[in-house]
């Protein structure tokens, strides 16, 4: 498929101070409210009918130990087996951690990522799968950890299984949910 769900990785304690370091900076977050900041086309099922997303960055920066929870994501021993399978030994950080925070109706992303560029159809190789000999490597991975229950429907990570094998653009609208919904997962 492409994605893996791997269900209480983090505790019920690790989650409380998740949420407990979210609050003590929920007033730093930044709202992405002017709309050529948003990843998503007007009117598309994935730009959202609500208040904008508001990302919250800094994350291993904050103080005391508000950032040692997501720090500890990176060596969390139910995920390095997986990140050494999928990524090779010695992975390192590409992007920024953040917290995304979303209200009811708020945006969604385009559909993006993956060896093939979703909309142009151009190789990345920075972005590449491979299978080589039973060997599986991908060039990035992405590691969401949800900090709230997502049931089907309501909003959240979204992917086309599959996808990450693609020699082909997405056909026209499925990257802004407008076509072919059938074949996106939630």
């Amino acid at each position: 498929n492409g994605f893996l769900v791997i269900r209480n990785v983090l505790t019920t304690e690790q989650v409380a101070a998740c949420h407990a370091a979210i609050d003590d900076h929920a007033a730093e977050a930044i709202p992405r409210s002017d709309p050529t900041l948003r990843n998503a086309i007007e009117g598309s099922p994935m730009y959202g009918s609500g208040p904008p997303r508001l990302d919250l960055g800094g994350i291993f920066e904050w103080d005391g130990t508000d950032s040692d929870v997501f720090k500890s994501i990176l060596a969390h021993p139910r995920l390095v087996p997986l990140f050494h399978g999928l990524l090779g030994r010695g992975y390192r950080l590409d992007h920024i951690p953040f917290v995304l925070m979303n209200n009811k109706g708020g945006e969604g992303f385009q559909l993006h990522g993956g060896t093939v560029d979703c909309t142009s159809g151009e190789y990345n190789s920075n972005l590449a799968y491979t299978c080589h000999n039973g060997s599986l490597r991908s060039n990035l991975l992405g590691c969401n950890v949800m900090l709230v229950d997502h049931n089907p429907g309501d909003g959240g990570f979204c992917v086309v299984p599959g996808s990450h094998k693609s020699n082909f653009k997405m056909p026209p609208g499925m990257v802004d949910g407008l076509s072919h919904k059938e074949y996106i997962v939630q």
